[in-house]
């Protein structure tokens, strides 16, 4: 163990950065790999002592560089460094508490934002994607929340995104509904139809093709005649209605999600007469084919590919070229990602292969997931996501009127129990890995205690409410470090300054259960501390203090609530 003396340079990031090279500089490898290995796993945590705060990295990320040599001599000149107390596996370099304490609370949630920010061109982030004429299944539940989170990170850490829902309104599906609209003999006018007997007639048409093949190839030929522009004006204009309705009623959906979408682009737009270009330059590059049977195909890692049908119509690969290649040139954007389940991993694989032969300067990104398991009505029928929200917001009345508040609330009750419902069907999702697929229960996601998207909201408005009781008291300017002598405080600022590198880890592996594990985190020591931190009966100066540091915990919680897609409420 070394002892010198103590680092006093303490904003966060530059400290990680002025640390990792004064590392690199003492093994005699100051490369800018192994000063970016030594950033990104020196941590901020507590020394070897309650009161002490270090910077502290793993032995092993040491030994890569620097050999297996003892660490006895190893120093960095003019500061300390001991091995950890606590975790003989680490080393610590240890920090000025006043400084640090300062530096952390006298900064707002913008200035980590300022740090965070990277890029200047656009993100595309393809999500939600419901098809058209059918209402919003659950099933599509996880793109959206997942694909929002996504899209809210991103922003926040590259500064600007592009939100993108790309709605399947091409195909035969079409043909059904229309089909099943005659059998119904349904008024076909906007104002008698809705998202329910559009699909209704779907289901009716599909029965019907199990009974009579001639059903699926009329749908088919409806379809295939409004792609190859033959179709009547009448059909042109109820495929229309179709898209307008189900815009409509989704919208409801998304305004109740908390989402709002940049473009809404549609399949339609890229048939066979639309991608004549991407057709000319698949030919051009050399990997356009064409067969006897009337098909147009590509070859590509050793598979062949099918662009347009025998009757020209296309497919959903030609119409991903399509898209991305659109967006590339409208947006300016080198990445495009989608946010898509599991099963459909070999289309982007082959989609990222064509693209990257088309135009090596668009990265494809599929963000996969798993899906949800065990959603369904009492009746053991799949539920729509508008019975699952409503579910929601009815068991978060029933247990507000049960939770007895003195607090009144500038929204209405309906209102209020609709965003405590929305947050804990997100926060129960976005908690498991993205990944995996899992089994969805009623009960642990409408739940109120323990670690949920309740206990988010419920955090931050004691937060509220504590400032609104203590309206009196004026938030400092100035950070006087010294007031800041308990545990819980020293606690509750060591978990605020975590929040970027949680972002950064969060980023890398595109996980949100990371950001939520760390805002139970942060929401326990912020509990913790209002216990103990008492700010009604302190002196003037100690009460500032707290309320600043209760501000920047704010901040920093509802800061995190927002990149997950949740609406912080001020009073439950």
């Amino acid at each position: 163990m070394v002892r010198t003396a103590v680092l006093s340079r303490t904003n966060y990031r530059l400290c990680k950065r002025y640390v990792a090279e004064k590392v690199a500089c003492a093994i005699n490898k100051n490369s800018t790999d192994v000063v970016n290995d030594f950033i990104a796993n020196l941590k901020i945590g507590k020394g070897n002592s309650m009161n002490d705060i270090g910077l502290r990295m793993p032995l092993n990320i040491l030994q890569k560089h620097f050999g297996t040599n003892s660490f006895k001599d190893f120093k960095i000149p003019s500061h300390e460094i001991t091995t950890s107390q606590l975790n003989p596996q680490h080393v610590i370099i240890h920090l000025n508490k006043n400084d640090f304490i300062n530096d952390v609370l006298k900064n707002n949630i913008d200035v980590t934002r300022r740090h965070c920010i990277q890029n200047s061109k656009p993100c595309i982030i393809e999500f939600s994607s419901p098809n058209i004429a059918k209402p919003f299944h659950v099933g599509h539940l996880r793109s959206t929340i997942i694909g929002n989170f996504i899209s809210n990170l991103t922003n926040f850490i590259n500064g600007r995104v592009v939100r993108i829902n790309y709605l399947g309104d091409w195909g035969p599906q079409f043909g059904y509904t229309i089909l099943g609209l005659e059998q119904m003999k349904s008024d076909m006018s906007n104002k008698n139809m809705t998202i329910e007997s559009l699909y209704n007639a779907y289901i009716l048409a599909n029965k019907m093709a199990n009974n009579d093949s001639k059903i699926h190839n009329k749908a088919k030929a409806i379809f295939n005649d409004l792609e190859c522009g033959n179709s009547t004006t009448d059909i042109k204009n109820l495929w229309n209605e179709f898209r307008s309705i189900t815009i409509n009623e989704l919208e409801v959906i998304y305004k109740r999600l908390g989402i709002v979408f940049d473009e809404y682009d549609w399949e339609s737009k890229y048939s066979k007469e639309n991608i004549q270009d991407v057709l000319k330059r698949l030919n051009e590059i050399g990997l356009l084919k064409f067969k006897e049977d009337g098909s147009t195909v590509v070859h590509s890692n050793n598979q062949e590919i099918t662009i347009l049908k025998n009757d020209s119509s296309t497919l959903y690969i030609s119409r991903d070229i399509a898209a991305a290649l659109r967006r590339h040139e409208y947006y300016g954007s080198e990445d495009l990602f989608y946010v898509v389940d599991n099963t459909q991993s070999k289309h982007f694989y082959l989609l990222k292969s064509l693209i990257a032969q088309i135009n090596s300067n668009i990265n494809v990104h599929h963000i996969p997931f798993g899906r949800i398991h065990g959603m369904s009505s009492r009746k053991g029928q799949g539920i729509l996501l508008d019975q699952l929200l409503n579910q929601a917001k009815s068991t978060m009345n029933l247990k507000r009127k049960f939770s007895e508040t003195t607090k009144i609330n500038s929204m209405d009750d309906n209102d209020v129990a609709d965003v405590l419902g929305v947050s804990a069907i997100i926060i129960n999702d976005l908690k498991q890995k993205r990944k995996k697929d899992y089994n969805f229960s009623w009960e642990s996601a409408l739940q109120v205690n323990g670690d949920t998207g309740i206990k988010l909201q419920y955090t931050h408005c004691r937060l509220i409410s504590l400032e609104e009781v203590n309206s009196n008291i004026t938030v400092p300017d100035e950070v006087v470090a010294e007031c800041f002598t308990e545990t819980v405080a020293l606690d509750l600022i060591l978990e605020i300054c975590r929040f970027e590198d949680i972002l950064t880890e969060t980023n890398k592996e595109l996980e949100a259960c990371i950001l939520v594990n760390y805002l139970f985190r942060l929401s326990n020591c912020i509990n913790k501390a209002l216990k103990v931190l008492n700010v009604k009966n302190s002196s003037s100066i100690i009460a500032q203090q707290r309320i600043l540091l209760f501000r920047r915990a704010r901040e920093t919680l509802s800061t995190g609530m927002n990149i997950l897609g949740l609406v912080p409420l001020k009073c439950m």
